[in-house]
């Protein structure tokens, strides 16, 4: 028999002791000597009931994570010791449940099996001599003793059920005794049940709150600053002719760790009339620990380890400063002979990053790039298809009737995360536009026209130089249009084609901004019911909570709409293992 099989059975033993218990009460009362076992027929028959209810609450905590319907449960309890306990999906279940303490909860069980089995034997349950002289006056005319019943076993009949009834009088030390075990063995089911989902729901939760937005809030400043700068180096390595056909596309991150490595796809967006040496190119741009590139047109510098040597101003070397002629002592020592490293930078820096993609020897790395002192190493890949005369799918397309898929609830909710947090890391840099709206949101094919990775955005950024940045000023556009983006996003369809938008006017320029506001906010009061109270949360920050961005507005976001939107994503993750 199963462990889940012993408790299913066991849950059937209260109700036959309170049941025989229930009887002695009757008998007694027939009998004309309840008053003598009144006090202790009360104390036994609230003991059994307390720990028939606790044993009950045990197992239902028990069965409520494990079964598949919440109906289950009930039919269960209701089922003692029958087929449905002996499901081994269902000791499979208990047994993944419990993990480690498993044994040790079971073995609980066997405790409490046994000393109800002894409680029976206190109260006398497996005596026919005292169920007998227990038995009420018309079943005693329905089972007449037998003539061959001899002195002896009436005379004991007699004295079991003359001692049952002066223990049952009385306190009885054993009964009291019984009743402490199966309190203790109840706690410590509790107890043990309790601690072993604590310690699964700290071994499955995310760090603490605090902990969590001190790293975001380390790893989103250090973005915001990288990517300004990759951004400024880029510009800077575009100083040719073509610049204002340029473009970059940044993929969107949530991004959790101070590691940063940018991927970006450069494109030349020329006029029909002209041909280009290049038109597509995807790059990871980052601080790339241990690349060395060799390249024939380049000088080569060695590196020799134990002799460091000083750079001049003109890049020549200069010799170590002679040291005076001491007579000293010294064993002689052999010292290997250290093999030299030959690294070929190409610096981008000083050179044209268009003519450098139009190269097609490019490989492992192009060369680097650098702002203040920063680089940027220069590694392309080949990961998504194509788009040749096209722009990659908008969030927008995507989002309206025209676009022949759909996207689930759990990708809206991911893209979601990833443009609240792309916003909260770029903000105020120049990658990000002001009123940042789904047709900035961009998606590229992986692989043919309809694998859409919609679990990588990507936002577009030109190099001309006129190109406005974005200013404090006009921050709060962006937090309201963040806002709009998670309303759409969390109800899969645009703003546009809601009736409360439609009726307003469609408006231009400011107008157009401020109906679209009006509509925005009436329709986010339905967010809680359709997306849960975190992701109301974050579009409520958007809309209402942008004051003061001057003054900490990256950790206040990070609270108040980063954590709300992780938050959803892990129910996802938690849903998907149930």
């Amino acid at each position: 028999m199963s462990g889940i099989e012993v408790a299913g059975v066991l849950l059937g033993a209260f109700p036959l002791i309170i049941s025989g218990i229930e009887h002695c009460h009757n008998v007694a009362k027939v009998g004309g000597y309840f008053w003598q076992v009144r006090k202790e027929f009360n104390r036994c028959r609230s003991n059994l009931n307390y720990n028939e209810i606790l044993y009950k609450r045990n197992l239902k905590a028990l069965l409520v994570p494990i079964v598949t319907e919440p109906d289950d449960v009930a039919l269960l309890i209701a089922d003692v010791g029958g087929a449905r306990w002996k499901d081994p999906k269902l000791q499979e279940r208990l047994e993944a449940r419990l993990q480690d303490s498993c044994d040790v909860y079971m073995d609980i069980i066997k405790d409490i099996n046994e000393t109800v089995e002894d409680m029976k034997r206190e109260l006398c349950f497996d005596k026919s001599t005292v169920q007998d002289q227990l038995a009420l006056p018309e079943n005693k005319k329905e089972r007449q003793p037998s003539p061959n019943r001899s002195k002896s076993l009436i005379v004991k009949s007699k004295y079991d059920y003359s001692k049952f009834r002066i223990k049952f009088s009385v306190r009885d030390v054993n009964r009291e005794e019984l009743f402490a075990r199966l309190k203790e063995c109840n706690e410590r089911l509790e107890k043990l049940l309790r601690t072993s989902d604590q310690v699964s729901a700290l071994q499955e939760a995310p760090p603490s709150t605090s902990k969590q937005i001190s790293i975001l809030e380390t790893a989103f400043k250090k973005t915001y600053r990288q990517s300004e700068l990759l951004f400024k180096a880029l510009r800077k390595s575009f100083n040719c002719s073509c610049q204002q056909y340029h473009f970059a596309n940044l993929r969107l991150e949530h991004r959790t760790l101070p590691e940063i490595c940018f991927e970006i796809i450069l494109m030349f967006v020329a006029p029909r009339q002209e041909t280009t040496s290049w038109s597509w190119q995807e790059l990871q741009c980052g601080r790339m620990s241990g690349c060395l590139v060799h390249r024939s047109h380049t000088n080569t510098t060695q590196i020799q380890p134990a002799r460091p040597q000083v750079a001049n101003g003109k890049g020549n070397t200069l010799p170590p400063a002679p040291t005076p002629k001491m007579k000293k002592v010294a064993f002689s020592t052999v010292i290997p002979a250290v093999p030299k490293i030959e690294v070929d930078l190409v610096d981008v820096r000083s050179m044209e990053l268009c003519r450098l993609l139009g190269d097609s020897e490019c490989s492992n790395c192009m060369g680097v790039i650098g702002h203040d002192d920063d680089v940027y190493h220069l590694h392309p890949f080949r990961k998504r298809k194509q788009c040749g005369g096209e722009s990659g799918r908008t969030l927008g397309y995507i989002l309206s009737r025209d676009f022949e898929g759909s996207l689930s609830r759990r990708q809206r909710y991911a893209i979601a995360l990833l443009v609240a947090s792309s916003v909260a890391q770029l903000q105020f840099t120049p990658w990000l536009r002001t009123g940042l709206t789904k047709e900035d949101v961009l998606f590229f094919s992986s692989g043919g026209d309809d694998n859409i990775t919609f679990t990588e955005p990507f936002i577009r950024q030109g190099f001309s130089i006129s190109s406005p940045a974005s200013s404090c000023e006009t921050s709060e556009c962006n937090f309201y249009s963040l806002g709009i983006l998670l309303l759409e996003l969390c109800f899969g369809k645009p703003l546009e084609d809601h009736p409360i938008r439609r009726k307003h006017p469609a408006g231009d320029g400011d107008s157009k901004q401020a109906f679209d506001l009006m509509a925005a906010l009436q329709w986010s009061r339905s967010v809680c019911d359709e997306g849960g109270e975190d992701y109301a949360a974050a579009v409520r920050w958007c809309f209402m909570g942008t004051g003061n961005t001057s003054k900490g507005w990256q950790m206040e976001m990070i609270r108040t709409v980063i954590r709300p939107l992780e938050i959803c994503q892990e129910h996802f993750r938690t849903a998907s293992t149930v």
